[in-house]
């Protein structure tokens, strides 16, 4: 039986465990070959695999672990070229912050040097550096310790690249996932400016021109800080769900699931996982879920389908984030009455989707209501190409009855609220 583990966000875990995996490693190559660029975002919905992606280029590129076993067979390693320049060849930042929220600033930036803290305990090593000085150590213990002031602990991202170059001779891999959590979490609060500011004044720091710095790899929803007053997060990529390149390089293509049902025996099922958990379109490339679709599979491997109850949206409930986002517009816009409802339907609304709309805009009109559920899941494109005016559907089944339940019922509720008064 194949052994199959939706919850592993790690890729050393996922592979020294044994559990399935469908081969994304081509992303490594794309991206440190034909397109490298000093700061890049890879924005997807959640439950797509971002932090599988995040942890895959740590492990291919930090040069403190040994990681030809865990690639053993997988693509990139064809490439003999990728891997005797990059594999375990840099020093890496890897730094998550997805714990990053709270009720007041004060616990938000709390939590922010709790992930400081973590990250800098993981470079530990760094202490018995000769190369470093004392200075760098006592800033260094300060900030494992939580006892640096906001301006200092900021900064200390690129203050760690700093020290691991002059460590290592080379510059430093920074890979920051679910870069937007704190942002989208204190959205609709007194202090949402006050986090926004922190994290684009962070990565301010280590995107502005900065020779400490090999590249920054970013994970999140949305590109949520474009035009910002800090000049180095205006030089980051964007690839979002609407653009081609890398389309298929995060989630299920069509290939992916057939394999995969093949080698679980369940080839038969396809239909039935199309129906429920197809639908989205990436550029120009048919995407599903992975999260959706390993638990289906898993289901029906261990015996706790239920035939009766049929398919499941796993989807469902997985990210109060994004919830708390669209739940923020409703009862500020007219006539998305009726476009719920046609979406409900089966029907397509037509759109000018803005790919690049940030967290404090999304209240702002319909257009970034619509593109902000496209960024997030909730509804995907009905055409391979772009055209300046898009028609939208919600993807499949399983992302209607999420819709259904953390969409259109809390807008119904608000709805009759107002008119019930």
């Amino acid at each position: 039986m194949l052994s199959i583990r939706s919850s592993y966000d790690s890729f050393r875990d996922l592979r020294e465990n044994n559990s399935y995996y469908i081969d994304k490693t081509e992303i490594i190559e794309e991206y440190l070959i034909k397109r490298f660029d000093k700061a890049v975002l890879f924005a997807r919905p959640r439950r797509f695999g971002k932090t599988l992606t995040m942890t895959m280029f740590r492990d291919f590129l930090d040069i403190r672990q040994k990681s030809e076993s865990i690639f053993a067979g997988l693509k990139v390693m064809e490439n003999t070229d990728v891997v005797e320049k990059y594999m375990n060849q840099y020093p890496v930042i890897f730094i998550s912050l997805k714990e990053v929220f709270g009720d007041s600033f004060e616990k938000v930036f709390r939590n922010f040097q709790i992930a400081i803290a973590t990250t800098y305990d993981s470079c530990a090593e760094l202490l018995e550096s000769e190369k470093i000085s004392d200075l760098h150590k006592e800033f260094f213990v300060k900030l494992q310790r939580k006892e640096m002031g906001e301006e200092d602990t900021i900064q200390s991202v690129a203050l760690l690249a700093q020290i691991m170059r002059k460590h290592y001779g080379r510059q430093v891999f920074v890979i920051i996932d679910e870069y937007d959590v704190p942002m989208a979490k204190a959205l609709g609060t007194p202090y949402y400016d006050e986090v926004r500011d922190m994290i684009e004044h962070m990565l301010s720091f280590i995107c502005k021109t900065n020779d400490n710095v090999k590249a920054v790899l970013l994970s999140g929803c949305l590109y949520t800080v474009k035009n910002s007053t800090y000049t180095g997060v205006n030089n980051i990529m964007p690839y979002t769900v609407m653009s081609p390149i890398y389309a298929s390089s995060i989630g299920f293509t069509d290939d992916d699931v057939k394999k995969l049902l093949a080698d679980a025996g369940l080839s038969d099922r396809y239909d039935t996982v199309a129906e429920w958990y197809d639908g989205y379109m990436f550029g120009r490339d048919k995407m599903y879920c992975p999260w959706d679709v390993l638990l289906y599979v898993k289901s029906v491997l261990d015996g706790t389908y239920d035939d009766d109850r049929g398919p499941e949206s796993y989807w469902l409930n997985t990210s109060e984030t994004s919830i708390n986002l669209i739940h923020g517009f409703f009862g500020k816009t007219s006539g998305a009455n009726e476009s719920f409802e046609q979406l409900l339907a089966g029907g397509t609304i037509d759109c000018t989707v803005n790919e690049f709309v940030p967290y404090h805009r999304i209240h702002e009109n319909g257009t970034n209501l619509w593109s902000a559920l496209v960024e997030t899941g909730y509804l995907t494109k009905a055409v391979t190409g772009r055209p300046p005016l898009m028609p939208l559907r919600i993807p499949n089944r399983s992302v209607q009855i999420v819709f259904r339940q953390e969409v259109w019922e809390f807008f119904k509720d608000k709805v009759d609220n107002v008119y019930n008064r």
